[in-house]
């Protein structure tokens, strides 16, 4: 029984819009939030939130950047997309998460 092959193309496109989809909301969020005039980290909730989506969005971009670079090794092409998973998944859940706590701190 031979093991299926991994190919990248596969999984790439999928990923590549919803970090677009995810990072466009949460900039969004961001950007409005900090360029309201009465902007200030006032509260744990707002620390919370606004830290935790700050390195979420790094997360996010940096899980975008190794997706859109090719692994010139196809034989860790697998375990370079599972990485890459992990670092997505964290950043989403980190972004919602943050959101989330600060609502009960």
């Amino acid at each position: 029984m031979t093991t299926p092959s991994f190919e990248i193309k596969d999984y790439r496109q999928a990923v590549v819009t919803s970090l677009g989809v995810i990072l466009g909301f949460l900039l969004g969020f961001l950007g409005q939030w900090v360029t309201e005039d009465t902007f200030a980290l006032k509260t744990t909730g707002d620390v919370i939130v606004f830290y935790g989506n700050l390195l979420a969005a790094a997360l996010l971009l940096a899980a975008l950047f190794r997706m859109l670079v090719p692994s010139l090794d196809a034989s860790g092409a697998l375990r370079d997309y599972r990485r890459t998973l992990a670092i997505y998944m964290t950043g989403v859940l980190l972004a919602f998460g943050s959101i989330i706590v600060s609502a009960f701190v």
